[in-house]
Formats: C-alpha cells, sequence, structure tokens
C-alpha cells in the first residue's frame, strides 16, 4: 500500500467503533507481541519491502544496540488494524504512513517531529515537508519520495519517427507528438500514445500544471474553477475529440501499467515500482521527467514514517526514525531497487543512481532531476473525501455522457458540505 492506495476514512470510523476486534488485538498483550521495552514498527508491502525494512533496521541496531526493533507486518487492512491497536491501547510505536497521514495527526494520534526535523526542506525537498506538515506541524518524516516519470516505448517512437518525451514538451508537443503515436487497423485503436484513469495522480496533474487547484489558500474547494474546467476539457478531448488515449470503456478488462507492459501504449506516466514489472518487456523502453503546461507540475508517490503519540517510549522512537531517514539508513531502498530514498542525498548517491540492479541502464536521474518539480496535494484529513468527490463527480464525464463542468460542479457541490466551506 503506498500513496496511490485508495484508503476510505469509513473504514477506520467502522472499526473505532468494533469492540471485538480492539478486544482481539489488545489480547496480544504488551506492544502487540512485542518484548518488553521493544518498539514495534509497523509495515505493509511484499516481501521485498519486508526484506529491506528488516536490512535497515539490522543497521539501526549497530548503531543504537540497546533499542531493539520489533517489525509487524500487516499485508492487508493496514488502517483498519492501526485503528483497531489505537482503540485498544496497543499502538505501535512507529508507523509507516502515506496519504493518510492528516487523518492520524488530526485526531492527535501522531507525535509532533517538527522540531526533531528541522531541515526537512533542505534534506527531503520542499514538497515533502508541505506533504507531511499539518497546522504548521510535521508528523512525518520522509522515507520514500518518487516523483512520477514518463515510461516510454522507444520502439514505437523510433517507428513514429518521434522525439523521445522530455520534460521540455508542453500540451502542444504532447499532443501532437500523440496523434502521430496512434495505430488504427479498420476503424480500431490497436496501438494508443497514453493512457490514464479517474486516479488522483492523473487528474491533480493536469489540473496543477494548468494553474489550477483542489483546495484555495483558506482550505475551501474551487475544483470547477476556469482553470480546472480548461484543464480536464483537455483531458476528455484527449478521449473523445483527438482519441490518442482510450476512453474508460475500451480498457474495462485492463489499465495503464498492463497496456504499457503489453506494448499497447506509447507512453505511460507512473511511479517507479514500474520498473521491476517491465524486467522481462519484449521492447525497448526507457523514463524521462514528465511535460509541463503553464506550470511544472509532477506528481509524487511518498511513504513516511511516522511515530505514536501514544508510545512509551517516544524519545527511542525517535532516534530509529531520524537513522532510517538518514543517508545510511535509505542506502538499502535505493541499493534494493525497492525504491526513490526520500532522503535527497541518498538519492543522489551512486548507490541510486549508478545501482547495480538497474540492467536496462535507464536513465533514473530522470527521477531525480524531477523532485524539484513535484507538487504536494492537499492532504487534509478529509483526503479520501476529496479523491470520492472528483472520482464520483466525473465518472460520468470520462463516459462522455456529461460535460467537464457539470462533473465538477457536482464534486465541488459534494465537497463544500464535506468540508462545510
Amino acid at each position: 500500500m503506498r500513496s496511490w492506495k485508495k484508503k476510505g476514512l469509513t473504514a477506520i470510523l467502522a472499526v473505532l467503533a468494533s469492540v471485538s476486534m480492539v478486544s482481539s488485538l489488545a489480547a496480544c498483550g504488551g506492544s502487540n507481541g512485542a518484548g518488553k521495552d521493544e518498539l514495534v514498527l509497523t509495515i505493509w508491502g511484499g516481501d521485498i519491502d519486508k526484506r529491506v525494512m528488516q536490512k535497515r533496521l539490522s543497521l539501526a541496531k549497530k548503531k543504537y544496540p540497546n533499542i531493539p526493533v520489533k517489525l509487524q507486518y500487516i499485508a492487508k487492512d493496514y488502517d483498519t488494524k492501526i485503528q483497531t491497536m489505537f482503540s485498544g491501547g496497543t499502538p505501535p510505536d512507529i508507523l509507516e504512513m502515506a496519504d493518510n497521514i492528516n487523518a492520524y495527526s488530526s485526531r492527535g494520534q501522531l507525535a509532533d517531529l517538527t522540531s526533531d526535523f528541522p531541515n526537512v526542506a533542505r534534506d527531503y525537498g520542499k514538497t515533502n515537508q508541505k506533504i507531511y506538515t499539518y497546522k504548521g506541524k510535521l508528523y512525518g518524516a520522509p522515507d520514500r519520495a518518487a516523483p512520477a516519470v514518463i515510461f516510454y516505448n522507444k520502439d514505437i517512437f523510433d517507428a513514429a519517427g518521434v522525439e523521445y518525451p522530455s520534460e521540455k514538451w508542453d500540451w502542444n508537443t504532447f499532443l501532437t507528438n500523440a496523434q502521430k503515436l496512434v495505430k488504427r487497423e479498420n476503424g480500431k485503436t490497436t496501438q494508443w500514445a497514453y493512457c490514464e484513469g479517474d486516479w488522483w495522480a492523473w487528474y491533480m496533474t493536469w489540473i496543477y500544471q494548468n494553474g489550477g487547484r483542489i483546495l484555495d489558500k483558506d482550505g475551501k474547494p474551487v475544483v470547477n474553477s476556469p482553470e480546472n474546467v480548461e484543464a480536464m476539457q483537455f483531458y476528455q478531448d484527449l478521449m473523445y475529440k483527438y482519441e490518442v488515449i482510450p476512453k474508460p470503456q475500451e480498457i474495462t478488462d485492463s489499465g495503464a501499467d498492463p497496456l504499457f507492459a503489453q506494448g499497447k501504449t506509447a507512453m505511460n506516466v507512473t511511479g517507479f515500482w514500474d520498473i521491476s514489472s517491465l524486467k522481462d518487456a519484449k521492447f525497448n523502453w526507457g523514463v524521462a521527467p514528465l511535460w509541463h503546461g503553464k506550470k511544472t507540475a509532477v506528481p509524487m508517490f511518498f511513504n513516511a514514517l511516522t511515530v505514536s503519540s501514544q508510545s512509551k517510549h517516544k524519545d527511542d522512537a525517535i532516534k530509529i526514525v531520524k537513522y532510517l531517514t538518514s543517508k545510511e539508513g535509505q542506502r538499502p531502498i535505493a541499493e534494493s531497487g525497492l525504491d526513490m530514498p526520500a532522503n535527497l542525498a541518498a538519492a543522489k548517491d551512486k548507490s541510486f543512481t549508478q545501482a547495480s540492479w538497474n540492467k536496462n541502464g535507464l536513465d533514473l536521474t530522470a527521477f531525480t532531476r524531477s523532485t524539484s518539480m513535484t507538487y504536494a496535494p492537499p492532504l487534509t484529513p478529509e483526503w479520501s473525501q476529496i479523491t470520492k468527490a472528483m472520482s464520483d463527480g466525473m465518472s460520468q464525464t470520462w463516459n462522455g455522457k456529461q460535460s467537464v463542468k457539470t462533473g465538477l460542479d457536482k464534486a465541488q457541490k459534494t465537497l463544500e458540505q464535506a468540508l462545510n466551506k
């Protein structure tokens, strides 16, 4: 589960009312089964996430031999189970967090880390500082932070005689080239230029690149602004007017990542995780920084390490978090190919930029160069309501059954009621 996973507050609130689940986890005793004075760190993910974090904890043990840490892996329903632990009075000491961090911080469940990370903008970038700051306080130590990049099929570009994509492209360049990358046979599209969906990282990027926003500086929704209407109209036109990206009904059994892996799209804007999924691709491919609009705006996929405000060993937990998010503590992330480290020094180190796992000779500086281009989405405590309002309001727009303005008006109305603003 990364920041791109959809996580509803409804499930979290339901758990808070579930006495039976609270009792079952609380019955584990102590710190969720940990030994006396042993810190508990919770994460999600797969086998590689577990292996890399365990290696990092082994390094932390050398620095802090008297601070034992137990790694607790939660394969699914992460938020639900974490909230159950909080309700039972046995929360983890250190928690992996992503886009719902302020749902926790607003409830007072996370420790204020502001004084412990005084140079977060310098060490991790301004976007990370904004992402994990709520009401002037920092609640997360940036751990993994890979900007989205363009994955592109070199064979398709070469065959069409189109220059490879780069951050120099603007929307007009993108559209002109995209029209050259589409293939149609007998009235049916067999090769798309690009593919997207209603995931926040896609549609918000067009909005931010056009100078739009989701919330204004006072936290009020402005999703139906002229800038947003213009951006989403361009996005819809890519489907229905120019037909360079598939309509929702044309990819019902697939998605952007699989279509690219199958060689059916020339470009895919996605995250670091797709590198490993393309290791057996039958075509030549590369990565490049994202194009720009009126402004530069690149989405970033992020994880942080946080400390429970209820931890009985808060000072020790903070020491471990500071080490894990240091250059040394994040080196295993870079060396393993798991992700891009959030620590800028670690990301710029040759252990990442010249990583031995990079068998395809990818230009990994596409990720590091994109760091300064990223934007911070509005991660308010109502984040899940924001993404749901946008998806619900715009679903018929993407299906071609309502106008862009109508869809954004629906989302605006829903958010005004939800946020009471």
